[in-house]
Order: C-alpha cells, then sequence, then structure tokens
C-alpha cells in the first residue's frame, strides 16, 4: 500500500510542474548557445584571408613544359597527375591556413593578394623532381 502512494505522490507533483516553462526555459538556454556559437563561427569568417590563385596558368606553363620535353605519353600522364594532385594539395593548404582562395579568372574586380607564385613554388617543392614550368 506503501507504494502506491509513493507513486500517487509523484504523479501529484509532476502534475503540478508547469511543462510550457520548462520547455520556454531549455528553449531559452539552446538559443543562447546556438548565439554564442553562430557569433564565434561569424567572427572566425570575419579574419580569413581572401586571395586568388591563377591556376590556368600554373597549369597551361607545366603541360607546355610537358608537351616540349618530348616525354613518353605515359610518364608525361604520370607527371600531370602528380602535378595536379601538388597543386590541390597547395591550394587546400592555404585553406587550412585560414585564406579563402579564389581562381583569378573569376574575379571580375578587386584589390585581393594573387599568391600564384606562392602557389606555384609550394607545388614546386612537393613534386620535387619536375621542373619549374615557367614562361
Amino acid at each position: 500500500m506503501k507504494n502506491i502512494l509513493a507513486t500517487q505522490s509523484l504523479r501529484s507533483r509532476m502534475g503540478t510542474v508547469n511543462w510550457t516553462a520548462v520547455a520556454l526555459g531549455l528553449s531559452m538556454v539552446g538559443s543562447a548557445l546556438w548565439g554564442v556559437w553562430a557569433t564565434d563561427k561569424l567572427l572566425a569568417l570575419d579574419k580569413r584571408e581572401v586571395v586568388t590563385v591563377q591556376l590556368s596558368r600554373i597549369m597551361g606553363d607545366f603541360i607546355e613544359a610537358e608537351a616540349r620535353a618530348g616525354r613518353p605519353p605515359e610518364e608525361t600522364k604520370m607527371r600531370v597527375q602528380a602535378y595536379l594532385q601538388a597543386v590541390e594539395t597547395s591550394v587546400e593548404h592555404l585553406g587550412r591556413e585560414g585564406r579563402t582562395v579564389l581562381v583569378a579568372e573569376a574575379v571580375v574586380a578587386g584589390s585581393t593578394p594573387d599568391l600564384t607564385e606562392a602557389v606555384r613554388a609550394d607545388v614546386a617543392r612537393r613534386v620535387g623532381a619536375i621542373p619549374d614550368a615557367r614562361r
């Protein structure tokens, strides 16, 4: 009999809880936490530097140099794949450093820093054996 009374007492106590107020309180706490998170993300975006890279020029110079080299097609294909991978890795590295990289050919106007030569040097360092393909 005692268990029944304890259960009824718990049920009667739960009935007096204002569930609307609990839901509203949880919603307010969740909104505050989301606001802190969103503010942090927006401030981090404000700190990103926007840069351009002339990818078509980098790739064009390399392909042109490879065409003049007269290597067998299989070797040329392997070298081009290695170079493409190095370019992709270099651009991804710029992104991890907090930069937003735009393809220079897609930028109409602006005063964004051009990091084409820095990417070219980084790619040359990454592939090592592939010669500099500047014009």
